[in-house]
């Protein structure tokens, strides 16, 4: 059924992801000036100049948010909708590598700059949480199914 509780997390973890994708997820600083702004598909810097040197950020937050949204309907299948939201866990926690290696290499690139994490890039840490609810739950009405099951 589609009104379960793991429906709202989901929904949650879809719009954590998406939120994401619009806001700042980091900015690089040289002696306390904002010089960079990091986005999960470009980097703006001061002059108001983008580049796309981060976009498999982008291409890695956009299937993950879209497959949130394909799991909320695949409640007919608890079983594949346990090893999508599993796999979108995974797919989130490379997104977190990729932000990292990102941040490690631009930041070097400049020198000097110091990278701060702003709130969007903290969402997707919501969205994983998110997801491991609604896995949880996925789990817990398998288990009550099988039960109902033996006992019939």
């Amino acid at each position: 059924m589609i009104q379960r509780k793991q429906t709202i997390y989901l929904l949650l973890a879809v719009i954590a992801s998406v939120v994401c994708m619009c806001l700042p997820i980091g900015t690089f600083d040289v002696d306390g000036l904002h010089t960079v702004r990091e986005f999960n598909l470009w980097l703006v810097d001061a002059e108001g100049q983008r580049s796309f040197d981060c976009w498999p950020l982008f291409a890695v937050l956009l299937p993950s948010s879209a497959l949130s949204c394909y799991t909320i309907f695949l409640y007919h299948n608890r079983r594949v909708q346990a090893k999508m939201c599993m796999f979108n866990i995974f797919l989130l926690v490379g997104w977190y590598i990729l932000y990292t290696v990102y941040s490690n290499v631009l930041g070097d690139s400049a020198t000097g700059s110091n990278f701060q994490i702003e709130f969007g890039g903290g969402l997707p840490a919501f969205s994983i949480a998110f997801l491991f609810l609604a896995y949880k739950g996925i789990i817990s009405d398998e288990r009550l199914v099988r039960a109902a099951d033996r006992i019939r």
